[in-house]
Formats: C-alpha cells, structure tokens, sequence
C-alpha cells in the first residue's frame, strides 16, 4: 500500500441550479478534483450544494468553496475511501466559521 499523500487540484468546475428530489433547485458548483498519488491518477466530482443562509461573500467564494470541497476530499480519503470506488459526493457548504480567540489588536497608532 502507498503511504504517500494524495495531491490534489481542482481541474474545472461548474457553477448551476441543481434539480433536487425534492423542493426547489438548489445553487451550488460542481467541482472536478484531481487526485495523484505516484503513478496513480483519478478524478472525483464534488456537488457542492450552497446552504440557505450562505452569505452573498460565501457564495461569490469560489476559492473557499473549492478548499472546501477539496477538503472533503482529503477526509474521505483519511476515512479509508479511495478514488477508483465510484461514490456520488455531495456536500453542503455553510459559511465560514468565526475564529474561537482572536488575538488582540494593537491600537492603529502602534507600528510594532
């Protein structure tokens, strides 16, 4: 088994209205992701459904949207999936969360 880390890029993707099963469309993108390990290459198509409280900067995004796709990604991978077991992906992705502690701030008027 390779123990080497995937790495992976985003190759395309495509930003729609996505029918759903039930309910209205919903937006989001659908991301293609490649993945490369050695002499292994795939990819995996990430849905990536907006939620409904999804700010207007989260959804104008695209690069945390794709991170964030790509992030899940990585964690199936760590759960044991791999690329070449076909799966449907789909994930809902919420605004970004707030840092726990901020550090405090130097008043404007402090240069160091």
């Amino acid at each position: 088994m390779n123990d080497s880390p995937w790495l992976m890029r985003i190759e395309s993707g495509l930003s729609a209205h996505f029918n759903m099963p039930q309910g209205p469309s919903r937006p989001g993108t659908l991301w293609t992701v490649g993945l490369k390990r050695g002499a292994e290459i795939y990819t995996a198509t990430v849905k990536a459904l907006l939620a409904d409280d999804a700010t207007p900067a989260t959804r104008k995004n695209s690069g945390y949207q794709a991170a964030t796709a790509m992030q899940y990604l990585s964690d199936q991978l760590s759960a044991g999936w791999h690329p070449s077991q076909a799966r449907e992906h789909t994930i809902h992705i919420g605004n970004p969360r707030e840092p726990t502690s901020k550090a405090p701030r130097k008043p404007f008027w402090k240069l160091w």
